[in-house]
């Protein structure tokens, strides 16, 4: 019997580290409550299992991975969406992360002999999570962003869609709005830097739909006050609607999320929450999972739990309530606010069948 002299390789500790050894790099991407770039060293930490997931949503970590060629920069970009499910402390559950490993390990094994066989290692990343539970489709709006924000981190152009919304944007009448591509719109919320004179001038004059798509896109976006007025100035206008336009008011609410124009955000806040569009169920939702950080501020999440108790299904806050307490820098926040004696009556009822399911 023959003995190789041969080192062992060192099977790979991580996902990049497996991705690494087919020759690809490897950058990741939050895709839960808005589509967000994660720096490397923490997502380094969170695949070792040593740090949590930086932006937890319903309890899972809602990945996209951009997976491009070391060598071959004209190479066609591999993407997956992967679902991970978290422990109590927002950190990878080691036991799935090793079954992955494990099932990608064996699906690429013909990239060990690719000098011989021809594999092409693009199909087989790409073929590698056929079957895998930790895939999920993200909604159309996350992966046009998503793919709009992957071309401009690669320095590719954008999508062919976006030359007709660049045009929409500069002249609404030029271009019928029904023709528009979300991917085109995704890539003019990604460039709205580019566009924001544009942005700012017509955003009145842009149709419902097209409005509603480009603030949910733009929730992915640090706008500026600029960008911000034009849009909190369509909304208000709703609110003086006989019949407001919830889903114009919603999308509003996506759209400013992340403005680092943080007090004129909450101000719109506070006014949205004392109209009678507070008690929508959409906008509630919307506010609990893309302005958390807002409800630091005790007026603003004093009134959302209050309308959120009066006019939700216990189901709905109970699903928005475990969520936000699941984010250490709100939960004590919403805590003492639950727990407080001069609470509504909504709240403590509500409150009260959150910690006891089907008491009386």
């Amino acid at each position: 019997m023959t003995t190789s002299d041969a080192t062992p390789t060192k099977p790979p500790a991580t996902i990049s580290e497996l991705v690494a050894s087919a020759d690809f790099n490897v950058r990741w991407f939050d895709l839960g409550r808005r589509v967000k770039l994660i720096p490397a060293s923490a997502a380094e930490g969170f695949e070792a299992g040593g740090s949590p997931w930086p932006h937890p949503y319903l309890r899972q970590a809602w990945c996209g991975l951009l997976l491009w060629p070391r060598e071959q920069e004209s190479g066609e970009p591999v993407v997956w969406f992967l679902r991970f499910p978290l422990d109590e402390q927002g950190k990878l559950l080691l036991p799935i992360r090793d079954r992955f490993l494990r099932d990608l390990t064996k699906a690429l094994a013909p990239l060990d002999n690719k000098a011989h066989n021809g594999n092409d290692p693009a199909k087989l990343l790409q073929q590698a999570l056929e079957g895998s539970e930790l895939i999920y489709t993200p909604p159309a709006d996350r992966r046009a962003v998503f793919h709009a924000k992957a071309a401009r981190l690669l320095q590719r152009a954008p999508s062919g869609y976006f030359t007709a919304a660049g045009a929409y944007a500069e002249n609404p009448h030029s271009t019928p709005w029904e023709t528009l591509a979300l991917q085109g719109i995704a890539d003019l919320a990604v460039r709205w830097k580019d566009r924001q004179v544009d942005l700012e001038r017509q955003m009145d004059k842009f149709a419902a739909p097209v409005f509603n798509a480009l603030c949910q896109c733009l929730e992915s976006e640090t706008i500026d006050h600029r960008l911000t007025q034009a849009i909190i100035n369509r909304a208000r206008a709703q609110l003086t609607e006989q019949e407001m336009d919830f889903a114009l008011l919603t999308a509003a609410v996506r759209g400013i999320s992340q403005s680092s124009a943080i007090g004129m955000r909450q101000d719109f806040l506070l006014a949205l929450l004392e109209s009678p569009a507070g008690n929508s169920g959409e906008i509630l939702a919307a506010i609990g999972s893309r302005c958390s950080d807002d409800l630091k501020e005790p007026e603003i999440a004093h009134l959302w739990l209050a309308n959120l108790s009066a006019s939700q299904s216990q189901e709905t806050f109970n699903l928005l309530l475990t969520d936000l307490l699941f984010l250490p820098e709100i939960r004590n926040i919403l805590l003492d606010l639950l727990r407080n004696p001069e609470r509504p009556e909504t709240v403590a009822r509500a409150f009260g069948n959150f910690l006891h399911p089907g008491g009386q």
